[in-house]
């Protein structure tokens, strides 16, 4: 080698190109979830304004309601199942028997959300009256737990497909799901017939059912045979795995879920409208690391060795592209704000430059995560994560209670802060650690 091609092979784009190559699963899958996210996003919000032009307000809000309840128990439903699939897929080296995995995780799935579904109906129909408009009529109610069973069923599979680290074809599902459903309802608004929250219902579900379809003739041209069946005995011995899994993924879950309800309890209507849309906008920025640490537990799970190189990757995106975003999100953020209104400026401007600022410390949170599920020590972070939930509720509730969302995001910042430094220190002793020492790890860990 000359000296020339020595110099030129330490310069840092050449570094970053060779770091890029190495970790090309690692940026491919990454980048496909955040295209999921800005995809679903941007044609979701067209779907509720198309909605909002067509329809009368009081079909959308009920069918908005439906919507919310399908997803909130097709969430709860997956029984820790998809996580299960990126956890064990990469050990499995047989494609048909992966395959057979990931349907037997599918019709876990599939049962455990009828039987969530049939509980929401009866509690929405008999016990709490106040969700019965998220129910509707009889056949409304088919529909809500035919979506309750189609939620689930895909977001299973779509953590089967990352756990085979082809997050492009779940990018490809969700892009099918999105314009389907957006192209239905545009179809809908010309149909010369009384439209009620049942038709809009409809065509979430339609389209949530045609994706699968278009997807599953995607992977028939790839290859995949029709002959996939279920295997129950690949389940013997990974339940325990896939409940540990349940309880960690809800233990993030619901917290998170039930913040907006804890701001309209203590402060007001509006300050929720203004919480949400606040924290809608800062979801972009951290969808970077949790994005990167969803695509890390698949990458290096049953792989151990390469944890270190994928954590140093992960931290250097996060660092270097998300820590200048939140920066400039915390310059703009009244601005930003002000495009929704200007109650919205006036409530969250401040909260959301707050919040902005504490992205430094909350990007190991995610990472933390991805590493207790890699290294088998999910219970203890699950154990965290229920603690850190409950002081975030109460940190919300007492924040807000005592100067609005400004006071919220003040308590929210110093909660975020504190996790930030119990879990950055777990993250950079991975990163850091010897490739030497780590392989004497990983030998203890099979052990």
């Amino acid at each position: 080698m000359t000296v020339y091609e020595g110099t030129s092979a330490t310069r840092p784009d050449r570094r970053f190109g060779r770091a890029a190559r190495r970790h090309v699963d690692l940026l491919t899958n990454s980048g496909s979830l955040m295209g999921t996210t800005v995809v679903t996003s941007v044609l979701g919000f067209a779907y509720w304004w198309v909605a909002a032009r067509a329809f009368p307000a009081d079909v959308v809000g009920s069918a908005s309601a439906a919507v919310s309840a399908l997803t909130l128990v097709g969430t709860l439903s997956m029984f820790g199942m998809g996580t299960l699939l990126i956890s064990e897929l990469p050990r499995l080296p047989d494609p048909a028997r992966r395959w057979n995995f990931i349907v037997t995780c599918l019709l876990v799935a599939t049962t455990a959300a009828a039987a969530g579904g049939l509980i929401y109906v009866g509690l929405a129909r008999f016990a709490i009256p106040g969700l019965r408009h998220s129910i509707g009529s009889w056949p409304m109610t088919l529909m809500l737990l035919l979506g309750v069973v189609v939620t689930a069923t895909t977001l299973v599979l779509d953590d089967g497909l990352l756990g085979l680290m082809s997050g492009p074809l779940q990018l490809l599902r969700n892009t099918y799901f999105a314009l389907i459903k957006l192209a239905l309802l545009g179809a809908l608004a010309f149909v010369p017939l009384a439209v009620g929250p049942g038709h809009l219902l409809a065509t979430w579900v339609a389209g949530a059912l045609l994706s699968v379809l278009l997807l599953t003739l995607s992977l028939r041209r790839r290859g995949l045979s029709a002959a996939v069946r279920p295997d129950r005995s690949m389940l013997r011995g990974r339940l325990v795995q896939a409940l540990e899994h349940n309880a960690l993924n809800l233990a993030l879950f619901v917290p998170r879920t039930v913040q907006p309800l804890v701001v309209a309890a203590v402060i007001s209507p509006a300050a929720t409208a203004a919480f949400y849309t606040m924290y809608m906008i800062f979801s972009f920025v951290t969808m970077l690391p949790n994005n990167l640490a969803t695509t890390l537990f698949a990458a290096a799970a049953g792989n151990m060795t390469a944890l270190r190189a994928k954590v140093r990757m992960a931290l250097l995106l996060s660092v270097g592209l998300g820590v200048p975003a939140s920066v400039v999100l915390a310059l703009v953020a009244r601005p930003v704000m002000g495009l929704f209104g200007p109650d919205y400026a006036n409530l969250a401007g401040t909260a959301l430059s707050i919040l902005a600022l504490t992205y430094s410390a909350l990007l190991f949170r995610p990472l933390y995560f991805a590493i207790a599920r890699v290294r088998g020590r999910v219970p203890r972070a699950s154990v965290f994560a229920v603690i850190a939930g409950l002081a975030e509720l109460g940190a919300a509730w007492y924040g807000g209670s005592h100067d609005g969302l400004t006071g919220l995001a003040l308590w929210l910042a110093g909660v975020w802060v504190l996790q930030g430094l119990y879990t950055a220190p777990a993250v950079l002793g991975v990163a850091l650690r010897r490739p030497d020492a780590w392989k004497h790890a990983a030998g203890r860990h099979r052990a």
